[in-house]
């Protein structure tokens, strides 16, 4: 083999190297951890069942009035700046994974990093976790002015989180998804869309899913309805 065809062909192994490595960072940046890690085994992941996962909900207060306010250049730039800093906050904490945006809807879900049977201090920590992240979000949020994008428009976060069972999978061959099913997302969900501007709402399953750490404060909001759950009552979580 001459010397140019000898560069050529190491040229393209650096080249196939490099489009792998950018594969894997996009796919690394979709699908948790343990998922990835079959996958470059080549084992087709089995849907999954987690017994803890702590999940939690963001939306953009009023966001439907917003949308008739303002041009939706504005809105996907407002949704860019918002989660391009959110996915910074989100990539400090090991066990969180960002499991979607559809709008102006932001999930997470700490608790998903293995499919091992988790403990009562693993699906502790995991919750921490996901509390010090939501009063990260939430004050990350009422400190940035966004008048040069939505003018005078206020823009306030709601953040809901609850703790339960999961059931988990790869959904698709072709731009795959890791899909989270059960009540535990819709009641999530819930603590999301019945919160109040700027403030973040608990449910009492994530409260005891603490346990005996005490380094958060919590306070009554009192009895609420919740679409497909009836009474509940929930708690604020205080920064």
């Amino acid at each position: 083999m001459r010397h140019t065809e000898l560069l050529e062909t190491q040229l393209q192994s650096e080249e196939m190297r490099a489009d792998t490595a950018v594969s894997q960072n996009l796919l690394g940046m979709m699908l948790p951890a343990h998922i990835m890690e079959k996958l470059e085994m080549g084992v087709q992941p089995e849907p999954e069942q987690f017994n803890c996962v702590t999940l939690f909900f963001t939306d953009i207060n009023d966001f439907k009035k917003l949308v008739g306010h303002i041009s939706p250049v504005k809105i996907l730039q407002l949704l860019n700046v918002l989660y391009t800093k959110f996915d910074d906050i989100i990539a400090k904490y090991s066990q969180l994974y960002k499991v979607e945006s559809v709008s102006d809807t932001y999930m997470v879900a700490a608790g998903l990093s293995s499919t091992k049977e988790s403990t009562a201090d693993d699906a502790t920590e995991c919750t921490i976790q996901a509390l010090k992240c939501c009063i990260e979000l939430q004050a990350l949020v009422d400190g940035m002015d966004f008048s040069e994008i939505v003018g005078s428009h206020s823009i306030k976060l709601r953040i809901g989180i609850h703790s339960g069972t999961i059931n988990a999978g790869l959904i698709g061959t072709k731009m795959s998804r890791y899909c989270l099913f059960g009540d535990t997302v819709n009641t999530a969900s819930r603590m999301c869309t019945t919160g109040e501007p700027s403030k973040i709402q608990v449910s009492p399953q994530t409260i005891q899913v603490l346990g005996e750490d005490d380094q958060f404060e919590f306070e009554v909001r009192g009895e609420i309805e919740v679409k497909g759950k009836g009474r509940m009552t929930t708690y604020w979580l205080l920064s």
